[in-house]
């Protein structure tokens, strides 16, 4: 029996590379592969592979698209109009220099403060991290820790981090 291009059956070589990209995914995000976030986006990543997205850079950018919905299993599409901050929009515009690694690095610190601080990739506050993390790049903090640390503790010090409705 041999494969075909509509089979879902997956190949070593296969299984090797959706591996990689998941444990890139987690690594990116600071979770744990014992989670329920990673299972969900394992599934996300083996049905995106099998539906045809083979390219590492294409399945990051759909996990990373669809990271909400990823985490909700009956999930099958966004909302309408919630669409998330991409910082390769915020970061990539006006002649930017920003390499790509440099732009997964700034994905990468927006994903995890965003998930330290229970912000919605959505709206005015991401919109307002992304360009903050943007910003304090091109100023010269390019070390990655420094950064997410930096943009943490703008966030745990706002005022939106402030605002408690059940005080």
């Amino acid at each position: 029996m041999s494969p075909t291009t509509n089979s879902k059956m997956l190949l070593p070589h296969e299984i090797d590379q959706i591996d990689q990209i998941f444990k890139d995914v987690l690594r990116g995000l600071g979770l744990s592969r014992n989670s329920e976030a990673a299972e969900a986006i394992a599934s996300r990543i083996i049905n995106c592979y099998q539906g045809g997205v083979r390219e590492s850079g294409a399945l990051k950018h759909m996990i990373g698209f669809y990271k909400s919905a990823a985490l909700d299993p009956n999930a099958d599409t966004l909302r309408q109009g919630n669409q998330e901050v991409s910082m390769e929009e915020i970061a990539g515009g006006l002649n930017s220099r920003i390499t790509p690694d440099e732009l997964d690095m700034l994905q990468r610190t927006f994903d995890r403060v965003c998930i330290w601080c229970s912000i919605p990739r959505h709206g005015k506050r991401a919109d307002l991290l992304a360009r903050y993390i943007t910003d304090q790049f091109r100023e010269g903090l390019t070390d990655e820790a420094a950064l997410f640390g930096d943009a943490m503790w703008r966030e745990q010090n706002s005022e939106a981090a402030r605002y408690r409705p059940d005080a």
